[in-house]
């Protein structure tokens, strides 16, 4: 966790807070994900920023995490926060 935390800075990423990210890390792990991300998890990313959220998409550091990429980019439409799972192909710019 201590890891987890490092790679990603003090303030967290994307407009999500270290907090809000370690409330979404058991709905998106890998190994036996939860059903439904947490209360707190939902409200961390009500002000995500998808377009940075999609530039990690890819990265070899959620994969060292133990993070389900494809789990992530569905988390604001499990949150309802957003009415279909990200799709960072239409996100990506240029």
């Amino acid at each position: 966790m201590v890891a987890f935390l490092l790679v990603l800075g003090v303030h967290g990423i994307c407009n999500v807070s270290n907090d809000g990210l370690m409330a979404c890390k058991p709905a998106i792990q890998n190994d036996n994900p939860v059903d439904q991300p947490s209360k707190t998890c939902c409200k961390a990313l009500k002000y995500a920023n998808v377009t940075c959220l999609c530039e990690y998409k890819d990265s070899y550091m959620l994969r060292t995490l133990d993070i389900n990429s494809t789990r992530a980019m569905e988390l604001p439409y499990m949150c309802k926060t957003a009415t279909a799972p990200i799709d960072c192909t239409s996100a990506r710019h240029g």
